[in-house]
Parts: structure tokens; sequence; C-alpha cells
């Protein structure tokens, strides 16, 4: 009997090694987030303060990289090997011969809203007005473009837009009077309409196909550690879940991060990010097309350029196809 008993145990843990993965030693890892708003970038909060970059074998920094494009040029320079980043910010640094790819899909619509000074009762209004806006190439930037376009506008020459930088900065701007619209996400939002200033327009309800936040690396590093790489990916998938599970702990992060203790805020935020963030975390190839067709106007390689060369599913693939994504979420 006894024998039996420890042949079982022995299997038990065959199973529990064989399933969750032993690491000797945690890799130290720089990784970067790109927003200090509590939306998409809280799941590599979460990753690093629920332990979850710890239990795939890492010891990861998070560092903040103010804009999807500043993200990118991390990645390119080599301080950071996995990072957040923006498609824009990927298109161009890929059309100039630089070495970076997508592997994940965060936010894959275009999750920007247009609010403005009280003054401006409509969308037509914002003619001849000043925006605020991110640095070229950003998010930020193509998201306001876009929203100009929508409702009838040339932003280069209906209204004059002035580069301000990230969203608490643009926020501060429009508070002060130097600027009287801008372009903000769901948290940014919630603060907006919080302190008086409109929505007047909601490219959220468009559903517009985008990659606004997602993860990047190199080809190199993919080449080289694939591991590395696979690792990253199943941590940050199993953080998503943890964010999408786990409201209350994952909101205390958000507050920590950003800095925020108004809870109806958090609570708007998540309650979005929750619904868009998705389980499986592809990058939205039809999302790289719909930047190349906006690029290709000004830069002829981006109408030769395929949209499916910007993205590596494979490590999400990967997880999906194992069944690792389905097992997170029967738990």
């Amino acid at each position: 009997m006894n024998v039996i008993r420890v042949a079982k145990a022995l299997l038990w843990v065959g199973i529990v090694l064989f399933i969750t993965p032993v690491y000797a030693a945690a890799q130290k890892i720089n990784t970067s987030y790109i927003s200090t708003t509590p939306g998409s970038s809280s799941v590599i909060w979460v990753a690093k303060d629920a332990k979850i970059f710890e239990k795939h074998g890492f010891d990861a920094t998070v560092i903040f990289i103010s804009g999807s494009v500043r993200g990118i040029q991390a990645i390119l320079a080599g301080e950071i090997p996995i990072g957040e980043g923006g498609g824009p910010g990927l298109a161009s640094a890929r059309l100039a011969g630089g070495d970076v790819v997508a592997i994940a899909g965060n936010i894959n619509v275009l999750p920007y809203y247009l609010v403005s000074h009280p003054s401006i009762k409509k969308a037509e209004d914002l003619k001849g007005k000043i925006g605020g806006t991110h640095i070229a190439g950003t998010t930020a930037e193509f998201a306001l473009k876009v929203g100009l376009k929508r409702i009838g506008l040339e932003p280069a020459k209906d209204v004059s837009l002035r580069v301000i930088g990230g969203a608490i900065d643009r926020m501060v701007a429009l508070q002060k009077g130097i600027v009287q619209f801008t372009v903000v996400t769901e948290a940014g939002k919630a603060i907006a309409e919080k302190l008086g200033y409109p929505t007047v327009v909601d490219m959220a309800a468009l559903q517009i196909p985008f990659p606004q936040n997602g993860v990047y690396t190199s080809t190199k590093l993919i080449r080289e550690n694939p591991d590395m790489v696979r690792r990253y990916m199943r941590a940050y998938t199993e953080a998503i879940h943890f964010f999408k599970t786990r409201k209350e702990d994952t909101i205390k992060i958000m507050s920590k991060y950003s800095r925020l203790d108004d809870r109806k805020t958090l609570d708007e935020s998540w309650d979005w990010h929750a619904k868009f963030i998705p389980e499986a975390p592809f990058p939205p190839v039809e999302g790289y097309q719909l930047i190349l067709q906006d690029m290709a106007a000004t830069n002829p390689k981006a109408a030769q350029a395929n949209a499916k060369d910007l993205v590596d599913v494979r490590f999400v693939k990967e997880l999906e196809d194992s069944g690792f994504i389905k097992n997170l979420y029967k738990k």
C-alpha cells in the first residue's frame, strides 16, 4: 500500500512539474509601458505586481516610456528587449528598415475620444480651433487625425494642431486654455468629463480596427532566444487573465501606478478594458493594414508593404493551440 502511495505521489509531482515550469534562476529583464493612465498598460503592471513575471522566470523591472513611438524606439535601440508600443510607430520603423515586430495586441480597436472645452457644443465647432496632440507617429496623434477626418475636417487645414505630449500633459493644456480640444482614451475621457470637458467625437463606438497598444520585440531576439519571448508571452497572457478576472486586485494596482484614487474613474476604465482586451492577444493584421493605407499617401513604401510582415503570431498561437489560455479561464 505504501509503495502505491509513494508511486502516486511521485506521479503527481511529475505532473505538476510538467505543467508548471521551474526556473533555476530568475532572468533580469527591462520591460516597458507607454502610459500612466489606468488603461491597457495595466497588464504590464499586473504582471509585475502580481508576481506573474516572477512565476515565469523573470526578475522584471518595468520602465515608463512616454508614448508608443518612444516605446518602439527603445526596442530599436536595444534598451528594452520586449515592451509596449503602438501600431503607427511600428509601421514607421519597419518602413525605415528597423528590426521590430508585433507579437501581441492588447487593445485592437481605436479606443479614443475627442474631448473639448465646454464652449464647443458639437464636433463641427472644432473647425478653426487649436487641438493638443502627441508627437508624430504615436497612436494618439494618428487617432486625432482619424477622428477629425471622420467628422469632415482636414487636420492640416481646418484646425491647428499643437504637439503637447502625453495624455496628462494634454489634459493640463486643455485646462490652461492652451488648446481647445484633445484626444484621450477611455480613462482620460472619464477624467475629462469629471473636469467638465465633454466628448464631441466617440471613435471607440466606430469599432475601427487598430493596434492601439501591444507587445513588441526584435526578430533578432526571437531568432536567438525564442524561449525568452515565449515565457514573456506566457506571463503577459496570464496577466491579462488576472486583469479580466480579479477586478479589485487589479484596481489597486491601477491606482498605484496611475496615482489615481478616484474610484469611479478606475471602475469605468477597468470595465471598458476588461471588455476589450482579448483573452488571446493576437496582433491585429487588419489594423496594421489601415495604418499602411493611411501612410501610403505620403510614403510610397507603405503602399508596397504587407501588414502580415509587421506581426509574428506564433507565440499567441502556441498558447491558444496548447490549451494554455483556455485552461486559465477554467479556474
